[in-house]
C-alpha cells in the first residue's frame, strides 16, 4: 500500500524571523532553484576534505609519525570528538548569529587554515590537537548550511531542497575519497584546504541570506523529546550502527588494504568510491520503495545484509573487494532511507526539528565511537592474532553488532508496523 508522508503546517519553527541585514525577502522559483543548487555545490565542497584524507591514512599519519595502530584510528576520530564536544556552541553560534551566509564561509575559511596547518605539524601531539579544533570548524559549517536550506526551502518543497543537500553529502564524501586516492599524501592537507577555501568564497559570493529564519531550539531538545517518545531511539539505534560500521570501514578497512594486501592509496579510494557512489545515486530510489512498502522489510534486509557482507571484509579476495564494496553501497542506501522516513514517522510534527537534531548526534556518536572500537580492537587482539587476524575480528565483530540491533529491535518494528506507525 502506498504511503505518503504529510508536512505538518508550519509552526513557530517556521515563523518569519526579522531579517539579518542582506536578506532577501521573497523568491521566484527560479531564483530557489538556483539557492538549492548552490547550497547542493557549497555542501558538496564542504564535504570533500572529510574523506579525501581516508586513502592516504597510513602516509599521512602512520608512516609520518610513526603512530600506532591505535592513534592512527583516533586520527579520524579526534575531529569529531572536537565536533561533538562543542555541540552546544555550534548550536548557539548557527541559531544566534546575524548572517548564516557570513558564519558559513567564516567556518570554511577557519577550516582551510586548520587542514593547512596539519600539514606542517611537526609531531602527532599537535597534528591531533590541529585536527580537534577543524571538526569544529567543519561541524559549524555543515550546520549552517543545513539550517539555511531549511530556512530558504518553502515548507510545501522542503524535502526536495534538504534531498538535494542529502545527496550533495553523499556525493560530496564519495568525490573526496576518489581524489584522496590521486593526490600525492603530502599535498593532501593542502589540497582540503584549497577546496575548504573555494567553498569558503562560493559561499560568500554567490549565496543571498535566507529570508526567514527557524526559531532557535535548545540543544537538550533532542533528549526531552526521546523521553517522551521512546519508540524514537529505534531510529537512533540504527542511525548510531550504521555510522559506527561506517567509521570502522574509512579506519580499519583502510589500513587493513594497505597494511595486508598492500593497495595502493589510489586503489583504496577507487573501492571506497565503490561503495560511497551507489549509496548516494540510490537513496533516492530506496525512498520510493519505502512509499510503496513500508520502512520495516527494507530497514531489516538491508541492515541485515550490510552485517553480512561487512563480516565477510577479512575473508573476501582483492579480486572480489569492489564487488562486495558495491553491494554494501546498495545496501546502505536501502538502509538509510528507511531510517530517515522512520525517524519522520515517530516524531511529534511539531518537533520533527529536535527529533532530527537527536538522529544526527546518534549517527554523529556513532561515526566517533567506530574508528575508537577499530583500533582498540585491533591493538588488543594483533599480538594474538597476528594483524590480518585482528583486522578479521574487527569486521566480524562490526558486522555482527549490525545484526544484533536489526534482532533487537526486530518484535518492536513488527509491532510499531501492526499500529500503521512504521509502515
Amino acid at each position: 500500500m502506498s504511503r505518503t508522508i504529510v508536512e505538518p503546517p508550519a509552526s513557530e519553527s517556521d515563523a518569519a524571523q526579522p531579517l539579518p541585514a542582506g536578506a532577501s525577502g521573497g523568491a521566484a522559483p527560479g531564483s530557489s532553484r538556483r539557492t538549492a543548487i548552490l547550497l547542493g555545490a557549497a555542501t558538496l565542497l564542504t564535504m570533500v576534505p572529510v574523506t579525501l584524507l581516508v586513502p592516504v591514512l597510513k602516509p599521512l599519519v602512520a608512516d609520518r609519525y610513526g603512530a600506532s595502530a591505535f592513534w592512527t584510528h583516533f586520527f579520524q576520530s579526534c575531529n569529531l570528538l572536537g565536533a561533538a564536544a562543542a555541540t552546544p556552541v555550534i548550536a548557539m553560534i548557527c541559531d544566534r548569529a546575524g548572517s548564516r551566509m557570513r558564519t558559513v564561509s567564516l567556518a570554511l575559511l577557519g577550516d582551510a587554515l586548520l587542514l593547512a596547518l596539519m600539514g606542517f605539524a611537526p609531531t602527532l601531539a599537535t597534528l591531533l590537537a590541529a585536527r580537534f579544533f577543524e571538526g569544529i570548524t567543519h561541524m559549524l559549517a555543515l550546520s549552517a548550511l543545513l539550517a539555511a536550506a531549511a530556512d530558504h526551502a518553502e515548507p510545501t518543497r522542503r524535502g526536495r531542497v534538504m534531498g538535494v543537500v542529502g545527496a550533495c553529502v553523499m556525493f560530496g564524501t564519495a568525490l573526496g575519497t576518489r581524489l584522496g586516492g590521486k593526490v600525492p599524501a603530502e599535498w593532501s592537507f593542502f589540497v582540503s584546504a584549497g577546496v575548504s577555501c573555494f567553498a569558503a568564497l562560493l559561499v560568500a559570493a554567490l549565496l543571498r541570506e535566507p529570508a526567514r529564519r527557524s526559531a532557535a531550539r535548545h540543544w537538550r531538545d533532542a533528549v526531552w523529546l526521546l523521553r517522551r517518545h521512546p519508540a524514537l531511539g529505534i531510529a537512533y539505534a540504527y542511525t548510531f550502527i550504521d555510522r559506527f560500521c561506517v567509521g570502522v570501514v574509512i579506519s580499519s578497512f583502510v589500513l587493513f588494504l594497505a597494511s595486508v594486501h598492500g593497495a595502493n592509496p589510489d586503489r583504496i579510494g577507487g573501492l571506497l568510491a565503490a561503495f560511497l557512489v551507489p549509496f548516494a545515486l540510490l537513496v533516492y530510489p530506496a525512498g520510493r520503495l519505502v512509499d510503496r512498502v513500508g520502512a520495516v522489510w527494507p530497514l531489516v534486509a538491508g541492515s541485515a545484509g550490510f552485517g553480512v557482507l561487512m563480516a565477510l571484509y577479512g575473508f573476501t579476495p582483492m579480486g572480489w573487494m569492489a564487488a562486495l564494496m558495491l553491494g554494501c553501497g546498495v545496501l546502505s542506501a536501502v538502509m538509510f532511507a528507511p531510517t530517515l522516513t522512520l525517524c519522520a514517522e515517530l516524531s511529534p510534527g511539531d518537533q520533527r526539528g529536535a527529533a532530527f537534531a537527536g538522529f544526527n548526534a546518534a549517527g554523529s556518536l556513532g561515526f566517533l565511537c567506530g574508528p575508537l572500537a577499530g583500533g582498540g580492537l585491533c591493538a588488543l587482539l594483533t599480538p594474538r592474532l597476528g594483524e590480518a587476524g585482528a583486522y578479521r575480528a574487527t569486521f566480524m565483530a562490526a558486522g555482527g553488532m549490525e545484526l544484533l540491533v536489526v534482532l533487537a529491535t526486530l518484535s518492536l518494528l513488527m509491532r510499531l508496523r501492526a499500529e500503521g506507525k512504521a509502515g
